[in-house]
Order: structure tokens, then sequence, then C-alpha cells
């Protein structure tokens, strides 16, 4: 199954190359309500713990299509169960993070020693998904990590592997492992979304469940950087298109509404491809229940207590405020007993009370970017304490608002220029290196017409395409494994012929490297300690990988730099993306050296450099959206200030 994005007219796929990706553990401060004060506040009885999740986005592959929608939907999972769901224990992981090994740990070690029978554990996965054909018809499904190649089957998460995660975190009273992915070949008891008998009593009871996004050989879509089937997941937990009337979303109704979100998305944009979400069991016994998702503002609309059972041992639950329920407390409603909710600000937003100034918003502030809330309590993250929005807050916003208003100005100018000079420079060095090509090109008819036949033969079987001393195209190393052994007889016979020439005894030690590891390694060294630029790369990777010596093979890297061979200049930015070296400067950022050996011709350098300049003008684009809503929002509250401080 490959994933596809997809814009309201047309279907494109989208290839957005991310960073190294996220591993953070969030970790519910004390004191901060959780889902269980949730249900507890609201149902009056204490059957569950904590809640704890994790969350994997997968999309910049190595092999397979590379994915704009899986890091952003993981991310988007995440804040909606720390923020939201009231989750206690997040870990979070996306591309180069998500490995397997991680995985591996969190699900073999951490997860089961903390997860308790009254706890509620959720797995989410986003990324590519395939299907693998076994023996006798029966197929086995995969869910692919970042390095897999197209069978790397040992790269790849097995659905019997999970389903044993499954079992290790299986004495929870409720799981749900969410897979935003289309395959076939789960070892899972599929299972009817019916709408659910209305009494909370049932859906509490044990409940362990798994959802797709479809099944083998369909699309998981996305649209605009989010997938469909994540967005309709968490519009349908939230209540946003059809609240649940209870306020209590369970698993089937939320599937159910996934399925027509999609069907209306495909309706409307005429979408031939279908995507079938499923829901299954993850054992056939000890589930009763369902696992579901409390809509809090639907829940404080009605009677909080009508027709719930309270159990006898607690018959005085503590509400929002840590305070003994009484039959004469406030509803959820009041300020004092509630979670103060996000607001978004727009220009009919009310700041203040028309006639008496009283705050009627609560804020959090890091730096100068602002957090609004429709009342007092606590910061649903970080636990800080909100504030309320006064005149003096208004007021030192309003003579921060020129200032910053000025800068964002400026830092969009200077945005604009690096864009301008960057194109500039790009261009005037696409018109140098084409004229280096054409002199090259004379340079090496020339030379192949003075080199012997033994010397010609050898630079047609082994000169490296981007060494700057070669003499005709050059081969790929993948070419010349095939025809190693050719190339090290005609290169002994032009050695011996031509000692002085150096690119001959280059092009031995190339082929050499198939045959005879050892000998290849001193002929580098020799070349090395004559400075021959290109020798450094091929040396620099036989320290790595015969060596394992990465230090020595960076110190090469290095070198090669100073003299010019592209090679070591690609090599060297692999090693700093890797995290095995660090830049000395500003010259051996993985984008700089990528730009300056495509420069100079290096075919995978060019390719590297456009996607680091991608990768960068997204930043860019982002850094300016963020810019432009800052400034919206400078001007939103700017508009409501102007007539509060004339007071």
């Amino acid at each position: 199954m490959l994933r596809v994005a997809l814009a309201l007219s047309i279907i494109a796929l989208t290839c957005n190359l991310s960073s190294a990706g996220t591993d953070e553990t969030y970790v519910r401060p004390a004191g901060l309500p959780s889902w269980s004060d949730i249900y507890k506040n609201f149902f009056g009885t204490s059957e569950f713990g904590k809640s704890y999740a994790i969350v994997i986005g997968v999309g910049d592959y190595d092999i397979w299509p590379k994915l704009d929608a899986p890091a952003s939907d993981a991310l988007r999972m995440r804040d909606f169960l720390r923020d939201e769901a009231g989750f206690d224990y997040i870990v979070t992981l996306t591309d180069e993070r998500a490995s397997r090994a991680r995985i591996e740990t969190l699900l073999e070690k951490t997860l089961p020693k903390l997860v308790g029978v009254n706890d509620r554990f959720l797995l989410y996965f986003s990324g590519h998904g395939e299907t693998r054909k076994l023996a006798g018809n029966s197929k086995r499904g995969y869910l692919i990590l970042k390095p897999a190649g197209k069978e790397d089957w040992d790269e790849m998460l097995d659905m019997p592997r999970v389903m044993q995660w499954a079992e290790n975190v299986g004495q929870s009273r409720h799981s749900l492992f969410i897979l935003d992915a289309c395959f076939s070949g789960l070892a899972a008891v599929q299972a009817k979304g019916t709408v659910r008998d209305q009494t909370i009593s049932r859906l509490s009871q044990p409940a362990h469940q798994l959802v797709t996004a479809g099944v083998e050989d369909e699309e998981s879509f996305a649209s605009q950087g989010e997938s469909l089937f994540t967005k309709a997941f968490l519009e349908a937990a939230r209540g946003t298109r059809r609240p649940a009337p209870d306020g209590v979303a369970s698993v089937s109704e939320i599937m159910l509404d996934v399925g027509r979100s999609i069907d209306e998305y495909r309706s409307m944009t005429g979408l031939k491809p279908r995507m079938s979400p499923r829901q299954y069991l993850l054992s056939v016994r000890n589930n009763a229940g369902e696992f579901f998702f409390l809509q809090k503002e639907r829940l404080e609309k009605r009677d909080t207590r009508a027709g719930l059972p309270r159990k006898t041992d607690d018959p005085a639950p503590k509400g929002w405020d840590g305070q003994a329920s009484s039959p004469e407390r406030k509803p959820p409603g009041n300020d004092s007993a509630r979670i103060p909710s996000r607001v978004t600000l727009d220009r009919d937003t009310v700041l203040f009370d028309p006639s008496t100034g009283k705050p009627l918003l609560w804020f959090s502030r890091a730096s100068l970017d602002y957090e609004f809330f429709d009342g007092p309590g606590f910061h649903p993250r970080t636990g800080e304490k909100l504030l309320p929005f006064g005149s003096d807050e208004a007021k030192k916003f309003e003579k921060q608002n020129a200032e910053r208003a000025e800068a964002i100005r400026k830092e969009k100018e200077q945005l604009e220029k690096s864009r301008a000079e960057r194109e500039a420079r790009d261009a005037a060095a696409r018109e140098v290196l084409a004229k280096k090509q054409e002199e090259e090109r004379k340079s090496r008819e020339v030379e192949a017409a003075r080199a012997s036949e033994a010397g010609q033969r050898c630079d047609e079987l082994a000169a490296n395409p981007n060494d700057k001393n070669k003499a005709g195209v050059g081969v790929s190393f993948a070419v010349l494994k095939s025809q190693a052994s050719g190339a090290v007889k005609t290169c002994e016979i032009a050695t011996k012929q031509a000692p002085g020439e150096l690119r001959f005894k280059y092009q031995l030690a190339r082929a050499l490297q198939f045959s005879d590891r050892p000998r290849a390694f001193a002929l580098f060294q020799e070349l090395v300690s004559r400075r021959y630029p290109a020798s450094y790369d091929n040396l620099g990777w036989m320290h790595l990988t015969d060596k394992n010596n990465p230090a020595q093979a960076v110190s090469m890297f290095r070198s090669g730099v100073q003299a010019g061979d592209v090679d070591s200049m690609v090599s060297l930015a692999e090693m700093i993306d890797r995290g095995q070296a660090s830049p000395a400067n500003p010259s051996e950022t993985k984008m700089e050296l990528c730009r300056r050996a495509s420069e100079l011709g290096h075919l995978g350098a060019a390719q590297c450099y456009q996607a680091e300049v991608a990768k960068l003008e997204q930043a860019e684009k982002d850094r300016v959206q963020k810019l432009e809503q800052q400034k919206v929002m400078m001007e939103v509250i700017g508009t409501v200030l102007q007539t509060v401080t004339k007071r």
C-alpha cells in the first residue's frame, strides 16, 4: 500500500523531506487533571487509572516514496491526547527516531512495567503499510520504518509482533491500536462497528481493539499534509462534526463517523479509489467493553449525575478543584470547577466587559506569544497558572505591538532577500558549471588520444565519474563491481607503462576493493600521501567500514574537501547528517557541502542540495506564515484594545 496526498482538485504524491525526527516523552504535571479525573468528575467512580500512549509517524523514507502527512499527523495526535484527551504519559517518535530498536524497548520493557490493570493504553502509527503473500495463500501485514527497502521485512514491524506487543500491555483495562496504513494479513478478529448500548458501565468493561485506515491494495489518502483517516478520527473523537449525544464517543461510533467522513470526501472530490477503514478485536476474550473518549464540552451541558451509578466505596468523588462534590455543588460550567478551554481570537472577540473593563479572558505567555483561555485555571500542558488579561497587560501589549510589527516586516524582507540571493548565486553557478563541463570534455578527449591502449581501457573500466583527474566518462561503483576483474588486469598494465600517472594507480586501487581490500587500502594510503584528491573519499570509507574508525574517516573526508574532491564533500555531508560528525564551521553544513559539490558537477550532490533548499524554503514559508499569523493576532488585539487604553 502506498499513501498518496491529494488536493481537492487533483491527486498528487507529495515528498516533503523532514529532519531526523522527534523522540520526546510527555509526563502530565502533578495536579493537572487527567482523563481519569474527567471520568470521575462526571460519572462519580474511580474505575480508571492512568492513560499511556505511543505515537509514531514515519514519512521520511530512504527507499519508499516520502510522505508529507505522517510526522505532522503524529504531532496532531500527540496534541489531542495531551491537551484534550487527558493522557498522562505520551512517547512521540517520528521518522528516523522511530527506530525498531526504540519501539521494541518501549513495548517490551518500558510500557509493560508502567501499565496497570485499570490503566488505558493507545498506540498510533502513521506511514506506509505493506502486505506480504506467504505460502498457502496466507498473508502478513507490515508497518514500514524509515530504513526499510522494498522487501526488507526484517526492517519492518510485522503484525504478529504488533499482536505480541498488544499482549504485553494486555493487562490494561482498555487498549487501542490505531494504524493509519492500508494492508491485509492482520492476526486479529474483525468486529462489526455497531452503535453500542448507551451505558457507561458496559463501555468501561475490558476492551482491546485495533483499527486500520484500509485494506490491501487501497490507499490511505492525505490532503494538505494531513491524513484524511487521522483527521476524521480526531474529529469524531472530539465530536467536531457530530457530537456524541451523551458526551461519550466509543471506537465503534468513531469508526462509523470516520467511514462517513471519507465517503463524503470521495463524493466531493470525485475520487475513485476506495479507502475502507476497519475495526478489529485484539483478542476474542475479555472484550465486552469499548475504548472511548470523553467530549468534555458535551458532558458539561448535561446533568452529570442523573442516572449514573456511584461506587459505594467512593461516595463523594472530587471535582476539578480537588474539593469533595456534593448535591449542592455548582455544575461543571462554573469557572472554579472546570478546565479552561483555549480561545482563538478574531475581530469579534470581546476581551473586556464593556461597562466595567473586567477581563473576560485569561492568558499564558511564552516570550511574546500569547495563548488565551475562557476562564481561570492552569495551562493544560505546562501546568502554569493562567493570568487575567487586564488593562495593564493590554497597554503593555499595545506598546510592544509597533516594535513587533516592524521586526516582522524586517524579518520578512530578510527572508525574501536571502531567497533572491540564493537563486541568483545558483543561476551563476549553473552557468559556470556548464562551461567547466565543456572544458573538461575537451580535455578528456585530448588525454584519451595520448594514452596507451591499456591506459584507455583502464579509464573505460575503472575511472571514477567524480574524479577531477579522470579521462573519459567514468563508471559508477555498481558498474565497476561487475567488471572489476578485467579492470584490475588492465590497470596493472597501465600503471607499469606509466608509473608516474597517479590516476591509473587510483583506478587500480578502486577496482581492487572487490578482490583485495588490504592492497587497495595500501594504495589509497600512498595516493593520499601524494595528495591525489579522489583517494581521500575511498580511504575514508575503508577506515569506516573496514577499520570501524569513524573519526579517521571524517578526517579523510575533511582533507578531501580541502583538496576539492566532490565525493568527499558528499561523504562529509552524510556523516554530519548521520550525527557522526559536527560542522566545524558554516561551510560544513549539509546544505553548503552539497551546494559546493553540485557546482563542481556531482549529480547526487545536486539532488541533495535541491532537497536541502526545499526544506529551507518550506521552513521559510512556515516562518512567514507564522509571522503573518502573529501580525493578524496583534492587529486583532490592537483593534480591541484601542478603546480600552483610551479610557
